[in-house]
């Protein structure tokens, strides 16, 4: 029985890939997702069990120099994203429409460069799911929902990058099931405080060796205390082309059966490739939203544990005014797989012997934007306010030998983004999801290591809904 039979059964995949967590010391999965056209700047967190609703149509002019030589596209970090992926395109992308319990938008992508022309980033099908008790349940409330989607996911607290699923990562085209974030009304549940999950399954873009491999991602976000919040995440590729697609596969890499050596595992039935961490974030003080936050994500398992972990640490502070906000964060990134706990790999991080173009979507990374094998640092400065909203971030840090998108010793960067409303809210009725005003902005980055410097500036105008 191959994969294409089991998308008949996602009920009975999300439950297998919750139980099979234990197994492998990896762990459940709630959706942070972002939808790009109504996301912000940067890559910072998304809320969780559904994008924001948005409607319009986007068109973007760019161009990226490299003082000696061209470089490629994937290796330009979003550590603040592109308004969508490609320099040069147009965007559309239409309201959210209503019917019952369903739920769609189409969105559709016509761009110019590396990443594919044509795309469907920000389309969506949900089917609302009622009854029983969960996150969110109540009088004339949905606990979760099915959804089959193009959508960015950002998962983590970081405000420059994620270990495991970065939101400037190009949409993974996926179907799935999530549930929103809110407090369970059965006794046995509620120590847990707010929660919220989500599992989704998809499939990879931009890969040969082999080609068209599947991607599996869950991650849980609870809320156990005031001011405490805690996120299990896990993903996994799996099969592809030439490789083995079956049940029995399948449920070795849900079950953590995927190591060389152990258990029959061979290179040639080796199921998949797999991460899998934890991240938590720490309200320090509530009046100016002081936070420390802490992501680890490992690249192989011992004990039924991540190990080879990777970190991320960082802290954030806001100051609202006058109905504006600004917010600072200063992050620290290893990603140099096992350097944490004295035990460096070098060239095991987003890297596997199976699948030769990586741990990336569309030649981009899924992880953070700086790829495997580096150590940076990032402060950044965020501005939100009714008209300008707006991002900088300076990045310094160092690139190991076996870096895999940089080369070897210092690199620098900066980021920058800015968008701001033209003319006066139009008078749509409040249950319009179509923009208040046209938008422009602009993304720009300039980045430098040992071997070359590199810019890329993308102009954008955003209209009303179609």
């Amino acid at each position: 029985m191959t994969l294409r039979r089991l998308s008949h059964a996602l009920p009975l995949l999300a439950c297998a890939c919750l139980a099979g967590a234990a197994r492998a010391g990896l762990s459940l999965s709630a959706a942070l997702v972002c939808d790009p056209a109504g996301a912000p700047a940067a890559t910072t967190p998304c809320d969780i069990a559904g994008p924001p609703s948005s409607a319009g149509l986007t068109v973007a002019a760019g161009a990226t120099e490299s003082t000696f030589a061209a470089p490629p596209r994937e290796r330009v970090p979003q550590v603040v994203a592109d308004e969508f992926g490609g320099l040069s395109g147009l965007r559309m992308q239409s309201r959210p429409f209503l019917h019952r319990r369903w739920r769609w938008q189409v969105g559709l992508t016509v761009r110019d460069g590396q990443l594919p022309a044509l795309d469907f980033e920000g389309s969506a099908i949900v089917r609302t799911l009622g009854g029983g008790d969960g996150p969110g349940s109540g009088e004339g409330s949905s606990t979760s929902e099915l959804y089959a989607s193009v959508q960015r996911r950002h998962w983590g607290p970081g405000r420059g990058g994620s270990l495991i699923l970065d939101g400037a990562a190009p949409a993974v085209p996926a179907v799935g099931w999530r549930s929103a974030v809110g407090a369970s009304r059965d006794p046995w549940l509620a120590w847990l405080g707010p929660w919220g999950a989500d599992v989704f399954f998809g499939r990879l873009q931009g890969h040969r060796e082999p080609a068209r491999p599947y991607f599996i991602g869950m991650r849980a976000l609870l809320a156990p205390a005031p001011g405490l919040e805690i996120g299990l995440a896990r993903t996994m590729q799996w099969g592809g082309r030439g490789r083995n697609e079956g049940l029995h596969s399948l449920a070795n890499s849900l079950l953590g059966n995927d190591n060389v050596g152990f258990d029959g595992i061979t290179a040639q039935n080796e199921p998949g490739n797999q991460l899998a961490g934890f991240d938590a974030r720490l309200l320090v003080d509530d009046a100016t939203a002081t936070a420390a936050y802490l992501q680890v994500v490992g690249e192989d398992e011992a004990g039924h544990l991540p190990s080879r972990n990777m970190l991320l640490a960082g802290l954030e502070t806001r100051w609202p005014a006058a109905g504006r906000t600004v917010r600072f964060f200063l992050e620290w990134a290893d990603t140099l797989a096992g350097r944490v706990s004295h035990d460096p790999r070098p060239m095991a991080a987003y890297r596997h012997s199976v699948y030769r173009q990586g741990y990336t979507q569309q030649r981009l990374p899924l992880g953070h934007p700086a790829g495997g094998d580096v150590k940076l640092l990032t402060a950044g400065w965020h501005y939100g306010g009714a008209a300008v909203r707006g991002a900088l971030t300076a990045s310094a840090g160092r690139a190991e030998p076996t870096a895999q998108f940089f080369a070897p010793g210092r690199i620098l960067g900066l980021n920058a983004s800015l968008a701001w409303s033209l003319g006066a809210p139009r008078p749509f009725p409040a249950a319009d999801d179509r923009p208040a005003a046209a938008q422009v902005g602009f993304t720009a980055g300039w980045w430098s290591d040992r071997s070359e410097r590199r810019r890329a500036l993308q102009l954008w105008w955003r209209g009303g809904a179609w």
